[in-house]
């Protein structure tokens, strides 16, 4: 078992067909992105390609991080998973605010983007797994109060996307 730093391999950064990928699997979190905020098209909003790409580095060595430090019940290697996917997501958004629009102040089109994906995340995981989302209106005004002003973390946004799914 790898136990000491030099056991482990060097993180690599990610090749253009893992972006590819990376890329068409956040559609899913953001289908909806241009109803939810009022407007015409995706490219209305302006995105930091640099951020955006440092995000989905971020959600990567998470992910690696499961992996390797994380087990399920049954000793194997715990996955990160969509429910997590999404929540990490969500906060990288939070934190490091990629998206511009002309007519949002920043911290607030952020929030209501991450909001976006944080709901598609917990609604998509419990479809796909035959469950419900507990996803009502206080809630939803509450989680976007939360993303606006408060500090939370990822595992507390995880965990809260995980608690939503009965």
């Amino acid at each position: 078992m790898a136990n000491k730093p030099n056991e482990f391999p060097t993180w690599t950064e990610l090749e253009p067909h893992e972006l590819k990928s990376i890329m068409k699997n956040m559609q899913k979190y953001l289908h909806n992105i241009c109803t939810v905020l009022g407007i015409q098209a995706i490219n209305d909003l302006e995105v930091c390609q640099e951020t955006l790409y440092n995000i989905f580095k971020k959600i990567e060595q998470r992910r690696v991080y499961f992996h390797i430090y994380h087990t399920e019940p049954n000793g194997k290697p715990m996955e990160l998973g969509e429910l997590n996917e999404g929540s990490l997501f969500c906060f990288w958004i939070l934190k490091q605010m990629p998206f511009r629009h002309n007519f949002y102040r920043n911290n607030f089109l952020n929030a209501k983007i991450a909001l976006c994906v944080f709901m598609n995340s917990v609604n998509y995981y419990a479809v796909k797994n035959s469950k419900k989302a507990n996803l009502t209106d206080s809630i939803i005004k509450d989680m976007y109060y939360s993303f606006i002003y408060r500090d939370l973390s990822k595992e507390a946004i995880m965990a809260l996307a995980k608690s939503l799914v009965f």
